[in-house]
């Protein structure tokens, strides 16, 4: 799974920026045709933490980011590649 990859390459981002992340992946995520993939409840913690307005926050970042591994795993890895390239530009 490539969840630590992405984990590691959003450490390094700014409050601001993992909120666009956040925002992008919850996007893949609602609009998956294979939602019912992902485990009831990491989809119940995922819409908590959102409601909570805790979801930009590491551990509910990494969350939503194994959610849409499993729903749309080539998406998610296009994600960590731009964030790679990013990374290193």
């Amino acid at each position: 799974m490539d969840v630590p990859r992405f984990m590691e390459a959003v450490k390094e981002l700014a409050i601001e920026e993992k909120h666009s992340l956040m925002e992008e992946l919850l996007d893949i995520l609602l609009s998956s045709v294979n939602l019912e993939m992902v485990p009831d409840y990491i989809g119940w913690r995922i819409n908590q933490a959102y409601r909570d307005g805790k979801l930009v926050e590491d551990e509910f970042l990494e969350m939503l980011a194994h959610a849409v591994s499993i729903a749309e795993p080539t998406k998610f890895r296009r994600i960590i590649e731009k964030l790679e390239v990013e990374r290193l530009g």
